[in-house]
């Protein structure tokens, strides 16, 4: 019996041994990118304006009605994610859903810049109605062909313009 129990500690104490997290970091990853830009290296494509309408039960549970003005199908459902972090109103469900509209008139579009966030809610009894609008300016970098790109030695002579 004791030899049971001694057996029985053992695997235990082995299973928890094994049990354990390894984390690796990678030292020469960059922790932080800049690129100094400024609006003279953009084109501006045009505005438009995005909408979603939502309802919201116990607080929790979310029901989307309305995207772009349309009945909102489950069943078709295109996104875009923006990799940004300073354009929080991308980061709601509904809004991602209405941003694909921006893809769709401005298929060559590389910046977006939030000019507008209109957020109403309606309370309700044990829920809300809320309703977002968005105005997006649209953006793309210029041309590049007016560059010309020395590979060899890593710099560039900007010709024209």
């Amino acid at each position: 019996m004791k030899i049971v129990k001694i057996m029985t500690l053992a695997a235990l104490v082995l299973c928890v041994v094994s049990c354990g997290t390894m984390q690796r970091t990678n030292t020469y990853k960059v922790r932080a990118n800049t690129m100094e830009l400024s609006m003279n290296d953009f084109v501006f494509l045009g505005e438009s304006e995005i909408s979603c309408e939502y309802d919201t039960y116990l607080g929790f549970i979310r029901h989307l009605n309305t995207v772009n003005g349309k009945m909102f199908n489950p069943g078709e459902r295109l996104s875009l994610n923006v990799s940004t972090n300073n354009h929080a109103i991308f980061q709601n469900k509904g809004m991602k859903y209405a941003a694909s509209k921006l893809m769709e008139k401005y298929p060559d579009a590389h910046y977006f810049q939030v000019v507008m966030d209109k957020k109403t809610t309606d309370v309700l009894f044990l829920g809300s109605t809320t309703k977002r609008v968005a105005k997006v300016r649209v953006y793309k970098f210029k041309d590049r062909s007016a560059y010309n790109i020395n590979v060899d030695k890593g710099s560039y002579i900007k010709i024209g313009q």
